[in-house]
């Protein structure tokens, strides 16, 4: 079966608008994916993403593109550009809302990105693009590292996160580095704006089995958004934000207090002292 094309929105991004030009030069020549990736020698999937602007361009491309389409090295010029995304294209718009937002409220079936270690970071990111080069992997624990320092370092924001308990028993790492992982939690927990609950297996079944993520914005804006694994969807429509509003409050019901949050983290931390390497 083929790929499915999906075409890039050259405005969105630099990276976007590099893989808009590939697709323009492919079109031009009519050429399918196939014949392009015979020519430059890389896989069909890569190209493709590469020209939806969900994949950094990898080393080598530019060059190649520069050579079959005879570019003059239009493609070399362009990939400074392109190779400056810090994010992938589906968190881009919400992450820039959230470095102006004034209420910052989630729910996260894994340790959300600002309560990260560098090595759970890196652990993390890599186990999602476990072919991707690692220079990218760096750039982006780089970045998700990077927007931690507003919620330690200022008082602008209030911050409510709401993990599930097994985010907190899934062991990231080696034992060393799922210590330090749970001791920042804790840390992070203490903080005059952050509250950290976490959703307990007793719980059950709840509402919400995605990330979920609100944004209260200046002006009164509220924003909510939804993520899976492979996409994101923000949502701006007052019915459509108070929906997931609703669901997020009753999570935060279902919820341990912050207290006994503590006490369960705190047992999990006790727990890896005996635990094996």
């Amino acid at each position: 079966m083929g790929f499915q094309k999906r075409r890039p929105n050259p405005t969105l991004s630099a990276r976007h608008f590099y893989g808009s030009e590939v697709l323009r030069h492919r079109e031009e020549r009519s050429w399918p994916l196939s014949r392009l990736a015979s020519e430059v020698h890389f896989s069909i999937a890569t190209l493709s993403r590469v020209e939806s602007g969900d994949h950094r361009v990898p080393e080598g491309l530019s060059e190649q593109l520069d050579r079959v389409f005879e570019t003059g090295g239009h493609f070399t010029r362009l990939l400074p550009l392109a190779r400056q995304e810090d994010h992938p294209a589906k968190y881009r718009e919400i992450l820039a809302l959230a470095d102006t937002a004034k209420v910052d409220e989630s729910y996260s079936p894994g340790i959300h990105g600002l309560l990260q270690t560098e090595a759970s970071a890196r652990h993390i990111l890599r186990s999602g693009m476990p072919y991707g080069p690692e220079e990218e992997v760096e750039q982006r624990v780089r970045a998700r590292l990077g927007r931690q320092v507003r919620m330690y370092n200022s008082s602008e924001c209030r911050y409510w996160f709401i993990l599930d308990e097994a985010a907190i028993c899934r062991r990231i790492g080696s034992r060393a580095e799922m210590t330090e992982q749970l001791r920042a939690i804790l840390a992070a927990a203490q903080l005059p704006n952050v509250v950290v609950q976490v959703l307990p297996f007793s719980a059950g079944v709840h509402s919400e089995t995605s990330s979920l993520w609100l944004l209260g914005l200046a002006g009164g804006r509220q924003i909510a958004y939804e993520e899976t694994t492979r996409a994101g969807v923000v949502f701006e429509d007052a019915r459509e934000v108070a929906e997931r509003t609703a669901l997020y409050d009753l999570l935060r019901a279902q919820a341990l207090s912050t207290a006994e949050s503590t006490r369960v983290i705190s047992a999990e931390l006790e727990g890896l002292a005996t635990d094996g390497p």
